[in-house]
């Protein structure tokens, strides 16, 4: 009986503890984005003509149709 009663009472002070740890900003439940940003959207993504590097289409650079990863690889031109 009394160890019922301490299984219980060690409950009790886990369950305290962890609410009191989630109310203080110490850990964040998984399912909840902590920074409240909106998700990132999806990017179209092209291969270097020169080495194939994947990158997001924004950031690289286009010449003639072809896109490159790098100054340097613009100007060395495709494979």
């Amino acid at each position: 009986m009394k160890y019922l009663l301490v299984l219980i009472v060690l409950i009790i002070a886990y369950n305290i503890w962890r609410k009191q740890r989630i109310d203080s900003g110490s850990a964040t439940p998984p399912h909840r984005n902590p920074t409240n940003a909106p998700p990132r959207i999806p990017q179209e993504m092209v291969p270097c003509a020169h080495c194939g590097l994947m990158m997001p289409k924004t950031e690289a650079l286009e010449q003639g149709g072809k896109h490159y990863c790098s100054v340097e690889h613009q100007r060395q031109g495709p494979a």
